[in-house]
């Protein structure tokens, strides 16, 4: 894959920011070509560096108050490998991002939810049950810096 140069970095981190403007937009606020960005902006789809167009919430409004990193270990099973594991925990509703990692734990999950009891339920009754789930730990935000 093609490396991205220093104009193709600042319309990616323009989008990130800013991923509704129009081109038109982009491109006066960067000091480019309308063309040249429309342009950088296909090649960048297309080559996969630019994956998808997305939304960022503002979870308050949506009553999704408390945010929380779950740290899982996993314990091999006959039934359920560590990818199946993580991808069953990937479709829990609130959940945001699964990991499979290195260090003491195997698996992180970024969860949200409207209260701490909600987040038990998730964690407890939830992600516990699941086969191949050894042990939690779960780490509580109070603030987030910056997404």
């Amino acid at each position: 894959m093609k490396t991205i140069d220093d104009i193709d970095k600042q319309i990616v981190n323009y989008l990130m920011e800013n991923g509704r403007d129009r081109v038109t937009y982009i491109a006066d606020a960067l000091g480019l070509n309308r063309v040249t960005v429309a342009q950088r902006i296909e090649r960048l789809v297309k080559t996969g560096v630019i994956r998808r167009f997305t939304v960022k919430l503002n979870y308050e409004s949506l009553g999704l108050d408390v945010l929380a990193f779950v740290f899982i270990s996993f314990k091999k099973t006959d039934g359920t490998t560590q990818e199946e594991l993580a991808k069953m925990i990937s479709e829990m509703e609130g959940v945001e991002e699964v990991h499979i990692i290195a260090g003491e734990f195997d698996i992180i999950a970024r969860v949200r939810a409207r209260n701490l009891r909600e987040l038990g339920e998730k964690v407890v009754n939830k992600i516990r049950s699941y086969e191949g789930v050894e042990n939690t730990f779960s780490h509580l935000v109070f603030q987030t810096i910056k997404e």
